[in-house]
């Protein structure tokens, strides 16, 4: 019986140590964890060593044969989408611009200094014209050449009564051009492992016409020209590195 009871205690003491033993391990690995994710989490906010973006100030006047037109409004939102938008971003820029043949090219600008979470992320041209109304088909993605180096846009056909309005847009991260999606989140993740808030840009332009060929022929020639014309850093943060 005394054998008994003391196979019984031998047993039953490594099951008493390993207890123990067991939460201490998970504590250290819980209290390692949180370590890693604060010293991963990014803390260098990008826009804080760069140039500060004013908007107003940010596109030319005038390039190539399109000027800045002066005349009526540029870009009219819902209120309810513009109140929507300055909860997102840093700054907006809406600008037409015409050429001498008397085509209109509407360009919208909205600029985030932090880029990294999904509630600062760039808000979507196709939710921002359904909310104003417009009914929008996807027309897929494409390849924009620039001068030195293509950039991945989504291409939009958008309808609300009898104006038609073809619609390219991308995404800036930092010093990458990016779409929506994977893309974006690739992009931030990369930022974000090297400890980096980025700043980044909605780029969106859109002109009207039903004939989609002609007005993406013509919209890509406007963005060749505004590239060409702009200071290296602005290029950047634009349309990205080549």
């Amino acid at each position: 019986m005394i054998k008994e009871v003391h196979v019984a205690v031998a047993n039953d003491l490594p099951k008493r140590v390993k207890f123990p033993g067991a939460i201490l391990v998970a504590a250290a690995l819980m209290l390692g964890g949180l370590g890693v994710s604060e010293w991963l989490k990014p803390s260098r906010v990008m826009a804080d060593e760069l140039r500060p973006v004013v908007m107003k100030e940010f596109l030319p006047e005038q390039f190539g044969d399109w000027r800045v037109d002066h005349s009526g409004p540029a870009v009219i939102y819902d209120p309810t989408v513009e109140a929507k938008l300055s909860t997102l971003y840093s700054g907006t820029l809406n600008v037409t611009y015409v050429n001498s043949k008397g085509d209109a090219m509407m360009l919208s600008l909205a600029y985030g200094k932090n880029q990294n979470s999904w509630n600062t992320a760039a808000h979507r041209p196709e939710f921002c014209y359904s909310a104003q109304g417009f009914e929008v088909q996807g027309r897929g993605q494409a390849k924009l050449a620039l001068n030195g180096h293509d950039i991945d846009v989504i291409r939009l056909m958008s309808r609300r009564g009898q104006q038609i309005e073809p619609i390219t847009y991308w995404v800036t991260l930092h010093d990458t051009a990016a779409l929506p999606g994977i893309s974006r989140k690739l992009q931030q993740m990369r930022y974000g492992l090297q400890g980096m808030i980025v700043d980044g840009f909605l780029f969106r332009i859109s002109s009207l016409g039903s004939n989609e060929a002609e007005q993406f022929k013509l919209q890509e020639g406007f963005v060749r020209d505004l590239e060409k014309a702009l200071p290296p850093e602005q290029r950047v943060r634009l349309f990205g590195k080549p």
